[in-house]
């Protein structure tokens, strides 16, 4: 019976911690990227940037879970957290805002662990790091990060509230922008 015990214990566990999940929380911020107009269809299209401009976004991480999750960027220099305030209330107050650009590396951390239904912040800064898409347009859904919970590490990939993308130039994402623009105005 107590073998029976604490092999079921030893299963509940294991599910538990493997199937935490954090999800994108209820904020977001766009950054200077530009954004398709309500009457063009997006397909979930949340900025755009061209190929010269610094990809600067933010958003929110839930933890919708009854237990603590660790939250670690596997790319810290394109996916990285403020860390935690104490008092909830906080949770949607940033080092920064993302037009102003990145917040300095030291205001912000490769890792954050997010209580229960709290939502930490995750700074998503150039994820199309070194390559050019001068031709077409590279688009980012989400973040592979780790999670850990209960004492287990995970891979998992974290989606953004949408994506974003970044090609062209600085000039064909704002002559793009300003074309849509006019283009539901008509």
């Amino acid at each position: 019976m107590v073998v029976a015990a604490l092999v079921a214990g030893a299963v509940a566990w294991q599910i538990a911690a493997r199937t935490t999940e954090v999800e994108p929380g209820s904020f977001s911020n766009r950054g200077a990227g530009a954004t398709l107009p309500d009457c063009v269809p997006s397909d979930d299209i949340w900025s755009m940037f061209g190929n010269d401009e610094d990809v600067v976004v933010l958003q929110t991480v839930r933890n919708s879970s009854p237990w603590p999750v660790t939250v670690i960027s596997t790319d810290p220099g394109a996916y990285r957290f403020e860390p935690m305030a104490d008092d909830v209330r906080e949770d949607h107050d940033f080092v920064k805002e993302p037009v102003d650009g990145a917040p300095d590396a030291t205001e912000t951390s490769d890792r954050v662990v997010i209580p229960p239904d709290r939502e930490a912040a995750m700074w998503i800064v150039n994820p199309q790091g070194d390559n050019s898409y001068t031709d077409g347009w590279g688009l980012f859904g989400g973040a592979p990060v780790k999670l850990r919970a209960l004492g287990v590490e995970r891979e998992f990939y974290l989606p953004f509230h949408g994506t974003v993308s970044v090609g062209g130039s600085e000039a064909t994402a704002a002559r793009l922008d300003r074309a849509l623009q006019a283009a539901c105005e008509n």
